[in-house]
């Protein structure tokens, strides 16, 4: 995240007590996939904590390509091809899940490409204009850009729960004011804005466990 390692280690924390609270929450084991969503934003928040106090203390430390190497597969690998999964199980409308389901495959390509990609030209992480920059040798494809957006943004638009579709919203103002204000630390920026999204999650599956009776 951009701003400060403290920061990035405050929205790990919120995020990690958010995911905790959500998979108490859990019914069904197809659920599991989306109530881990917050933690798996906690480690990815905690990851760049480290990395912010590893390149404070030293640049060249081999341990932040790590850690840039974690960060950056959660963000270009795990996420496109988790969110339509996730999503796609949790959804109750058929109509709605098999829409999902669709995007399935556009996000294990992606993954793929890009693993291949990160492997072929690891991403280099920096600071710039109080943001982790994370640079590779290579510019990220337009059209990877648009199936990335595609495979994170729209299922939880898609979703007939309204909490989802709330944190779908958060997602996409999250990419819209990175690209535009935070251009250099896009991902990071943008990563942070998804943890958001977190407590919109957290609120689904609250409101599946009170009972009928109690809503009404």
């Amino acid at each position: 995240m951009c701003f400060s390692a403290t920061a990035s280690f405050a929205a790990a924390a919120l995020t990690g007590a958010v995911g905790i609270a959500t998979l108490q929450r859990t019914r069904r084991l197809r659920d599991v996939p989306l109530a881990s969503v917050p933690l798996i934003f906690s480690a990815q928040q905690a990851v760049e904590g480290t990395l912010w106090l590893g390149l404070r203390a030293n640049p060249e430390k081999p341990a932040n390509q790590i850690l840039a190497a974690a960060f950056t597969g959660i963000a270009l690998v795990l996420w496109p091809a988790l969110a339509p999964l996730a999503l796609g199980l949790a959804e109750r409308k058929r109509t709605v899940r098999l829409l999902i389901y669709a995007l399935i495959p556009v996000g294990i390509i992606l993954a793929g490409y890009s693993a291949l990609l990160m492997t072929r030209h690891p991403y280099v992480p920096t600071i710039v204009n109080a943001s982790i920059c994370y640079i590779s040798g290579t510019p990220y494809p337009t059209g990877g850009l648009m199936a990335y957006v595609l495979c994170t943004c729209l299922p939880p638009l898609l979703s007939s729960d309204k909490f989802l579709r709330v944190a779908g919203i958060a997602i996409l103002v999250g990419m819209v004011v990175s690209s535009i204000f935070y251009y250099e630390g896009f991902f990071s920026v943008w990563c942070f804005f998804a943890a958001l999204a977190s407590v919109a999650i957290f609120g689904s599956f609250q409101s599946r466990s009170v009972p009928a009776d109690v809503v009404a």
